[in-house]
Formats: C-alpha cells, structure tokens, sequence
C-alpha cells in the first residue's frame, strides 16, 4: 500500500486555495490516487458547529483567546477523525488550512502569544504537520478587492470585515512561516491565471509524489 500524506493549501482569504485544492483533487484522482479533501474549521461533524461559530458575521465580541481555542479544538477532531486515519490507509488528504492559519492569522494578525498553549501545540498538533503545504501568496490588497465583490454579493463571513492592516500583518505571518520551512511548504502566485497556477501545482506534487 502506497503511504499517504497529509498536504495543505493555503494562503489569505480570496487567494483562490479552495478553487485549486478541487483542480488538484481532481488530477490526483486522474493519476490513480485515492484523495480525500478535508478543511479547516469545519472539516467534521463538530467542526462545521465549531465553523458556524467562527465565521458568523454577528460574533464580532468573540474574544482572540476563545477563537484561537476553537480552531484548535476543530483542528485536533479533525485529525483524529479524519486526516490521520486516511493518510495511514494510503489516501491522499487535501485540507483546506491548517496550523500554518492559526499561526498567522492568530499569532501574527491578532497579536495573540501561542507560547502560551505550547503544550496543546506540542502534543496534540505539531506531531501531526503536513508532508507538504501549498502557499497561495497574493498581496493584502488583492485581498480587498476580492472580498468587496463577496459583500457585494452579500456573501461575506465574519473574517471578511477584517481591516487592511489586518491582512497586512497576516500576510507577513505566511512570508515568515515559508521562509522559515522552505522544505515543506512552497510559495505560488495567487494572481496569476487559474491555469497557471494549476500548472506549478502539478509540477510541485508530481516531485514530491515522485509522479513519473
């Protein structure tokens, strides 16, 4: 049996991954994979109540430190649940954000000091990191524009009314992580044609998946 592994996609929000990560799902099932996709939060049954809390609009009085231990109570059931136990059945699991989000966006875009829960982090996360991430880079204000035309089309989520500067600091969190684990994680261009983005992906997993 093939081993599996456990790859990621991420990137700000509007930076196209959960477009991608269906392409990519679809060419790996092409090639004789079996895939899952998975996302996060709301990757499992109690992570889409736990999703439904984080991401409505009218939550805006939900404390940094009680959304942190949210995603990553979500996070902790989904890999039990679901990533784990398919990857040691040989599946490829494709997920939608991970711990890399969490570090940006709660540790870099909300100031937040993760040192505090690095006991949850060192034993029930870090254990567990992805074989390889997918980084959609696109500029905080691509971001902007990308999401006034979701509220335009009244389908904004609470982390959708975040601020420019926000996004900002988010963004760097992503630079700091890729550069820092340039083995695992690769940076592409987000605003760049659809194809063309799809294109570097396969040429990404086909190393990595060593796909003659």
């Amino acid at each position: 049996m093939q081993r599996g592994k456990f790859i990621t996609f991420e990137g700000l929000d509007g930076s196209g991954k959960s477009t991608q990560l269906e392409i990519a799902k679809e060419w790996l099932k092409r090639k004789g994979f079996s895939v899952i996709t998975s996302r996060e939060p709301g990757g499992t049954s109690v992570g889409k109540e736990i999703r439904k809390i984080l991401l409505n609009p009218n939550h805006k009085g939900l404390n940094s430190k009680s959304e942190l231990l949210l995603y990553l109570a979500d996070r902790i059931q989904n890999l039990h649940e679901s990533i784990l136990p398919a990857k040691s059945a040989g599946k490829i699991v494709l997920c939608d954000r991970s711990h890399d989000s969490t570090i940006a966006y709660q540790g870099f875009g909300r100031g937040l000091d993760l040192d505090v829960l690095e006991s949850i982090i060192e034993n029930y996360i870090r254990p567990y990191t992805p074989d390889f991430t997918i980084l959609l880079t696109i500029s905080p204000e691509t971001v902007f524009k990308r999401l006034k035309k979701r509220k335009e089309n009244l389908k904004t989520d609470r982390l959708d009314q975040e601020s420019l500067s926000f996004f900002e600091k988010v963004s760097k969190g992503f630079q700091t992580i890729a550069s820092s684990e340039k083995e695992r994680i690769i940076c592409i261009n987000g605003e760049q044609k659809i194809e063309e983005i799809h294109k570097e992906i396969i040429e990404f997993l086909m190393l990595k998946l060593k796909i003659p």
